[in-house]
């Protein structure tokens, strides 16, 4: 019965990656959320402008808020950007906290200039 207990906190955390990145108006698969939880970057490359549009405008709306306090990026310059942010090794876009691993954040990042997410390391509450 003890081989349950993990198991249950890992479906917790998958369920509250799920709701995070549902949130956003993505949709990953299961391998995708184990690459996630391995400290893996998910690419956004190959997605329908329309599905990660909705994470560009929250990466441009947090960077407009008291974090950077620019007026507008473009693509271009979204890489110097998001270095600005090494603290995190990408723009937050989403935060929450869980029981199980503490604060989590989604992360948007560039790798080779194309859009990836990752999801940062928990810490305690």
């Amino acid at each position: 019965m003890n081989s349950s207990m993990p198991k249950s906190k890992l479906n917790l955390e998958t369920c509250d990656i799920k709701k995070a990145v549902n949130i956003l108006g993505l949709e990953i698969s299961d391998r995708e959320v184990d690459e996630l939880k391995s400290g893996n970057n998910i690419s956004l490359k190959n997605r329908d402008l329309s599905e990660i549009g909705s994470v560009f405008i929250l990466a441009e709306a947090i960077l407009r808020t008291k974090l950077v306090k620019v007026k507008s990026v473009n693509f271009d310059e979204l890489q110097k950007v998001t270095a600005d942010f090494s603290q995190h090794s990408g723009i937050p876009i989403y935060c929450w906290d869980s029981e199980t691993s503490g604060k989590s954040c989604l992360l948007l990042t560039l790798v080779d200039g194309k859009p990836n997410i990752r999801l940062s390391s928990g810490r305690p509450i």
